[in-house]
């Protein structure tokens, strides 16, 4: 114990930046069940995303009572309903996306005394996943395969304040039980974190909890402090932002979209210190993130500034080393009533109806364009994540003018740094076909205080 104070698989934290994909993903509990599901993966899939992110409530598979002989590990146990999962997993698949699968909400009878708490039994957790591993190896005729793995969502978060000092303790046994059962079929590929950006009263600091579960000392030059180690190849967070891409959290340890390379020094120092155990290189993922817009949300981003800073938030992830990035969520929530205004598409009758917004172009084909001395840095990534020839333009007084052309690698990501500080907005355009970037801005954008959803 220690207390410290698709191409999907193609990335890794020691890849250089220009080898690194940039995955985009949505999470939406609403939108990829039920009989829209079908019309909002082909808008997800039409989005530039590779991957969705599924949640799995085991409460909601398992019997509410366990009974007589039931055998928790078998993915054939009968007091198992899969039903519901089976056909979403399948569709998903059919529209040739990655499923990222999220176990969380343990039934009454998976609850023990954890450290003096009440908390889901790794042992009983470890069971679970493994017959959903099994289920879902891709062995099983009809059903789908799935590769990743999360071991809960935001595990930060806590009942009460006085199960904080132990949160991570009981963590780091649920990941390493889980993982025992994910790695039992080869390829398959552990989630951990998934954390909550803000220390609260009943949520564990994120950079505080991370340090805990691997075992890290404070400071810079982190050091190990016992020999416990974390079993996962991929480490995930919510890094919500009450600003803009640039915006830092407002207390020490939490985690905001500024601070990612805060944490992505973390992930390096436990890889290098060997706190975590992986056959293959540690990544380093987002996979929950948004900001509400306006309209409809009348405190959320203005929708031109939530266009830009989505652009902009993709690329600054990007560089501080993420190569996945999952977007809450596909369409707006009804109104009144919900609090998520964060869709990419506006409410409506059904997805066939439903409107995009301008950073569902700001998702699907990010560009950035920066002055720096005297010179102005791009970036970008092609829609479709692959190679080929893309036209930078700027904005004239006559039009738009061709500055240069620049080559997008295997993973569609592209770059360059031109001599030219001068001038209006400059947006990038596929040689071939034509689809283009939204203009991007060179002046530059104070940041603004706006809460991740609104209020």
């Amino acid at each position: 114990m220690c207390l410290a104070l698709l191409t999907l698989a193609a990335s890794s934290t020691a890849a250089p930046r220009s080898e690194r994909p940039l995955e985009t993903a949505f999470v939406d509990p609403d939108a990829f069940i039920g009989t829209e599901a079908d019309a909002a993966l082909t808008k997800a899939k039409a989005a530039g995303a590779s991957a969705i992110k599924v949640p799995l409530f085991w409460s909601l598979i398992a019997p509410v009572t366990r009974p007589s002989g039931f055998k928790p590990a078998s993915p054939t146990e009968p007091a198992y309903n899969w039903v519901q999962l089976d056909a979403q997993l399948r569709l998903i698949r059919a529209h040739r996306l990655e499923p990222i699968v999220y176990i969380a909400a343990a039934p009454k009878w998976a609850v023990r005394e954890v450290h003096g708490f009440s908390r889901p039994d790794p042992a009983e957790y470890r069971a679970f996943a493994l017959a959903a591993v099994q289920r879902y190896s891709g062995a099983t005729r009809g059903l789908p395969r799935v590769r990743y793995w999360q071991a809960w969502n935001e595990p930060n978060k806590v009942a009460d304040r006085s199960l904080k000092p132990t949160a991570a303790i009981w963590y780091r046994t649920l990941v390493n039980a889980f993982a025992a059962s994910v790695h039992s079929r080869a390829g398959n590929a552990v989630v951990a974190g998934g954390l909550s950006p803000f220390g609260i009263s009943t949520a564990v600091a994120p950079l505080a909890f991370m340090r805990s579960l691997l075992c890290l000392s404070v400071g810079a030059a982190s050091h190990k402090t016992n020999s416990t180690r974390v079993r996962f190849d991929i480490w995930s967070t919510h890094p919500y932002t009450a600003g803009g891409p640039t915006h830092h959290a407002y207390r020490a340890d939490d985690v905001s979209l500024a601070d990612l390379p805060e944490m992505k020094a973390v992930l390096d120092a436990a890889v290098r210190t060997g706190r975590i155990v992986s056959k293959q290189p540690v990544r380093f993922w987002v996979t929950e993130f948004s900001w509400d817009s306006a309209p409809p949300d009348p405190l959320g981003v203005p929708a031109a500034l939530e266009a830009r800073w989505v652009a902009e938030a993709l690329y600054r992830m990007w560089s501080s080393g993420g190569s996945l990035v999952t977007w809450f969520s596909l369409r707006d929530r009804p109104l009144p009533g919900s609090p998520y205004q964060s869709g990419l598409y506006f409410q409506s009758s059904s997805y066939a109806r439903s409107r995009p917004k301008p950073a569902l172009t700001a998702f699907r084909f990010p560009f950035v364009a920066f002055v720096r001395s005297n010179k102005v840095f791009v970036w970008g990534r092609t829609p479709t994540r692959a190679s080929g020839s893309v036209v930078v333009e700027q904005q004239r007084s006559t039009g738009w003018r061709r500055v240069t052309v620049v080559q997008a690698d295997r993973f569609g990501i592209f770059s360059d740094e031109l001599r030219t500080t001068t001038g209006g907005a400059m947006r990038a355009r596929l040689a071939t076909g034509g689809t283009r970037s939204l203009a991007f801005s060179l002046k530059r954008v104070p940041d603004r205080v706006f809460q991740p959803f609104g209020k």
